[in-house]
């Protein structure tokens, strides 16, 4: 595969993954407003919607796989790196290599089953022992479609780093999949920092005008 075409789908998987993310937060914004919203009510006029903490465990769920992918592009993920730190670059990049596919090994298992318990409750029509009586394939799809992309972002992250490795790029490995180190998040909180400062200063800009 083409290395352009790699770039063209890693830029690609970072727009879905920052969509979804999006989208999970705004799920989770909704589902605490209406926890918020029913305690209220409950505490003030006795009365309860009913339901809004299965509503928010269904929020929380498909959020959490969402962000999966998010997490994945941005090197989020926790890791162990005293030892790593102080490797050759040419064996952290196939230790990142190794770690990456685990990962998707566990991913496409988790995500096999996922599809196998949704497309069960599909098919005998299963509800929740609740009442609102809600369809368990609906939810159930929305949180495996979270695993579906984090799947596919990982295979792609993989073919990319086959080829970088083939082509003795470490270090770009590295920067796709490796342990963030502190240097460079403390550079990316600077950066962050100067183009909200920036954005803050245009926008005081225009207000002057």
């Amino acid at each position: 595969m083409k290395p352009d075409l790699l770039n063209r789908l890693h830029a690609g998987a970072e727009r879905i993954a920052g969509a979804a993310i999006r989208a999970g937060g705004v799920l989770m914004l909704a589902a605490a407003l209406l926890v918020a919203f029913d305690v209220t009510m409950r505490k003030l006029f006795n009365v309860t919607l009913g339901g809004a903490d299965e509503l928010a465990g269904y929020a929380f769920a498909i959020a959490t796989s969402w962000s999966f992918a998010f997490v994945l592009l941005k090197r989020g993920n926790v890791r162990i790196d005293a030892l790593y730190m102080h490797l050759p670059q040419r064996l952290c990049a196939v230790l990142d290599f190794l770690a990456v596919l685990a990962l998707g090994t566990f991913a496409i298992v988790l995500a096999r089953h996922g599809y196998d318990v949704m497309a069960y409750s599909w098919s005998i029509g299963a509800r929740s022992n609740s009442s609102l009586q809600v369809p368990l394939w609906a939810p159930q799809l929305a949180w495996w479609a979270g695993l579906a992309l984090y799947v596919v972002t990982l295979c792609l992250l993989l073919l990319r780093s086959c080829t970088l490795l083939v082509a003795g790029r470490f270090e770009q490995v590295h920067e796709m999949l490796g342990a963030r180190t502190a240097e460079e998040e403390a550079a990316e909180e600077a950066t962050q920092a100067r183009e909200r400062d920036l954005r803050q200063g245009t926008r005081f800009a225009g207000a002057q005008s």
